[in-house]
């Protein structure tokens, strides 16, 4: 799965300044909470943490994924097929061997991109920047990701940010960036897109501010979208596909990681693109915390001020991938989708022949 590196990007449109002037209102009130929400790890009085969005074109990535994998299973049944043919039947001569040649080549074409996918499920590596608000410190935490080094940790002053919008050329959509600005020589340190250009950037830098200068309940936060959670989603992929099923408004309760027959029935159809975009959560929140963060951390766990809902038992264990209901579900699931899969294979091929 090839997802696009973060790029250190120039200044926009100045949109403003922390704690310059009012906060502005939002300007799609209801589709701004709901997506503001969607993109919420966890909210508590110390910090909030933002996860990347996934956008149309990494879901376009993944739906290609799935689908060369498909074509790969089709050109597969083919490729021995002929083989058997050759062994057992007419033998090898230049033909034959320049189409083998051209099947294998072809193979290995197909079966790129399914390689990549699998392979970053199990390596787990972040193309994201994390964003982390510290609302104690007044300090804004990320790691920059690069392809061939480790995750670099920044942790800059609130106040010293500039935000700006980013359209991209071409395109009608914007996007929010978050500049660091040396207060000394007034030059931009660091950049840090937000990725997401389905949200106003106006209304996210509203939510932004809001969360860091004002008092927690002032905060729009939808309970149904912003359940508190276990601060290291890393440990389960399952816990995290459920995350990128609810987060598609499918009103399944996968935030609560409770199995529903809708949440089941989804992963037996399209488990591989669930699970693809759950590893997307699952990898940028790993490492969880850097030490640095975890340092300014002030919060005894009472009282949060916040409209959440708490960590529930079956969040827990499904985090710690102890949610025996979750595997069933998702295990189950991926046998149908796999079953599906290759008998849809064998179909086509079967009406060809």
């Amino acid at each position: 799965m090839i997802l696009p590196v973060p790029q250190k990007l120039p200044i926009g449109k100045i949109i403003g300044h922390p704690y310059e002037g009012d906060i502005a209102n939002f300007k799609e009130k209801e589709y701004s909470i709901d997506r503001l929400n969607s993109l919420i790890h966890e909210v508590n009085p110390d910090y909030l943490l933002f996860h990347p969005s996934i956008n149309s074109i990494q879901s376009v990535i993944l739906l290609a994924s799935y689908g060369a994998a498909w074509l790969f299973g089709q050109s597969f049944f083919i490729f021995l097929v002929i083989l058997f043919d050759i062994m057992f039947n007419k033998g090898i001569d230049f033909l034959f061997f320049i189409g083998i040649v051209m099947q294998l080549l072809l193979l290995l074409m197909l079966g790129f991109a399914p390689f990549l996918t699998f392979k970053q499920f199990k390596n787990k590596k972040s193309y994201y920047n994390k964003i982390v608000l510290l609302k104690q410190t007044q300090q804004v935490a990320y790691y920059e990701h690069n392809r061939k080094q480790a995750p670099v940790f920044h942790l800059i002053n609130y106040k010293d940010i500039v935000a700006s919008v980013r359209r991209n050329n071409g395109v009608v959509f914007e996007a929010l960036n978050l500049h660091a600005i040396d207060p000394k020589t007034n030059q931009t340190i660091q950049s840090i897109n937000l990725e997401d250009m389905q949200l106003s950037p106006y209304d996210q830098w509203a939510f932004i501010r809001t969360y860091m200068e004002r008092p927690g309940d002032e905060l729009p936060l939808d309970p149904r979208y912003a359940h508190a959670c276990p601060t290291d989603v890393s440990t389960s992929l399952f816990a995290c596909a459920d995350i990128a099923q609810e987060k598609k408004n499918k009103d399944l309760t996968g935030l609560r990681h409770e199995v529903t027959v809708m949440g089941w029935l989804r992963a037996c159809t399209v488990s591989y693109l669930d699970l693809a975009e759950g590893n997307i959560y699952q990898s940028s929140a790993n490492p969880a915390l850097h030490p640095e963060v975890q340092r300014r951390l002030m919060w005894n766990g009472q009282h949060n001020p916040y409209n959440i809902l708490p960590v529930t038992a079956e969040r827990q264990a499904a985090f710690a991938n102890q949610n025996q209901a979750v595997k069933r579900k998702w295990y189950s699931g991926m046998a149908i989708n796999a079953t599906w899969f290759i008998g849809s294979i064998l179909y086509v091929m079967l009406v060809i022949a």
